[in-house]
């Protein structure tokens, strides 16, 4: 069964409650998860979105600290959620992005609902292509089988 930790990005801006808004933008300007994960001593605490820096300009509040404008509490995975129960979680909270924290609550890493979904269709496209693969060597079995007994029962002649 596949993991939150098989998907993640592992590369993920992390920043403390005092940066500023204008810090963070220029960070997430440069990854494409359009977030940064606000922490204390690498523990999550809040994320924030590109969102949300949008909704601060409108409000002229580029200055403030990205602590101020940040969505807390934080919804986060951990590193062996199944893809099954992160599924599950995007539906309820639906939020894009959760940060992925180790057994301490320290972050590991950053899922998207995408990330999420994309893994979950190539697992069910793997599992249709090995079941169709089988139904194939089934029908090839059962080929051989009735090739089998009709040609050689009759070379045989006790078969038949």
């Amino acid at each position: 069964m596949a993991v939150v930790a098989k998907i993640m990005d592992s590369d993920v801006i992390v920043l403390g409650k005092q940066a500023t808004i204008a810090e963070a933008a220029a960070m997430m300007a440069k990854k494409p998860h359009g977030c940064a994960i606000i922490a204390e001593n690498r523990r999550p605490v809040g994320i924030l979105t590109s969102s949300d820096i949008i909704n601060s300009l409108l409000k002229k509040s580029g200055s403030r600290k990205a602590a101020g404008i940040m969505s807390s509490p934080v919804v986060t995975l951990s590193l062996d959620t199944k893809l099954e129960k992160a599924d599950k979680i995007i539906e309820t909270k639906h939020f894009r992005r959760y940060p992925v924290v180790d057994r301490e609550g320290n972050i590991a890493g950053i899922v998207t609902e995408n990330d999420v979904v994309q893994a979950i269709n190539d697992n069910i496209s793997f599992h249709r292509n090995l079941q169709n693969a089988v139904l194939v060597i089934f029908v090839l079995f059962e080929f051989f089988v009735f090739f089998i007994y009709k040609y050689a029962s009759g070379m045989l002649g006790f078969l038949g």
